[in-house]
């Protein structure tokens, strides 16, 4: 039995993977280099690791920006100055609203059938507000929690307790759901934090140490889960 429902951003609702290489792309053609699909692949990496450590708490924000390009720099032999590509980057990925081809389908389906939804996402927050406002889906959701303006990240079990606290449902974790791609940062979060998960397996990965609650492989599988607010799947 659900009725608030928590949506991670990227790779969930927001192609990243796209929007990561349109924006790095921008950037490099702004200093004259073009990028090809190996260098993409390069740089994806490295800002993969670079938000785990950030998730495990290993680096800042701050020093994320910078580090990913520094990593970058050293895999493919480039020289971009950290700093201002950095800025630049963050530039054009503000305006990638790019989403997966149902996510505006389940959102206003959703929203139909009486759920309250909420976005819960890592992330710098003037990236993601304006990707958001890009890709216009903030009026589905109540409220925008974004790990740089709550001051803790995702799976920290203190991002989830401040996000339900300001929701207002700090005790109502048996009606609310977090939805995510991500194990170790959506699923372990919500797994530790008390809450049911459904984790979005889009590359057909192994889950050897958490046990979402449910798992799909793609978004518009969960119009199947959730009927309607109190008549969620298996009542």
């Amino acid at each position: 039995m659900y009725r608030y429902l928590f949506f991670d951003a990227d790779g969930t609702l927001f192609d990243f993977d796209e929007a990561e290489r349109r924006a790095i792309r921008a950037m490099a053609l702004e200093v004259g280099i073009t990028l090809d699909d190996q260098h993409i692949a390069l740089y994806q990496e490295a800002n993969l690791k670079c938000w785990k450590a950030f998730e495990r708490g290993e680096l800042t924000l701050k020093a994320l920006r910078t580090e990913r390009f520094e990593r970058f720099n050293k895999a493919s032999g480039f020289s971009f100055d950290p700093v201002a590509s950095s800025v630049r980057y963050q530039s054009h990925l503000s305006g990638q609203g790019i989403l997966y081809s149902d996510a505006i389908e389940v959102l206003a389906a959703l929203k139909a059938r009486g759920y309250t939804l909420y976005l819960a996402s890592n992330g710098i927050a003037t990236v993601q507000r304006g990707r958001i406002e890009a890709a216009a889906v903030g009026h589905y959701f109540d409220e925008i929690f974004i790990s740089e303006e709550m001051g803790v990240q995702k799976p920290d079990v203190r991002y989830f307790d401040l996000m339900l606290a300001k929701a207002g449902l700090s005790e109502q974790r048996p009606l609310s759901l977090m939805i995510g791609d991500s194990l170790s940062s959506d699923i372990k979060g919500g797994v530790d934090s008390g809450l049911d998960t459904v984790w979005i397996n889009r590359h057909g990965e192994s889950s050897p140490t958490l046990e979402p609650t449910y798992t799909i492989t793609e978004l518009s599988q969960i119009l199947g889960l959730l009927t309607a607010p109190g008549r969620s799947h298996g009542e």
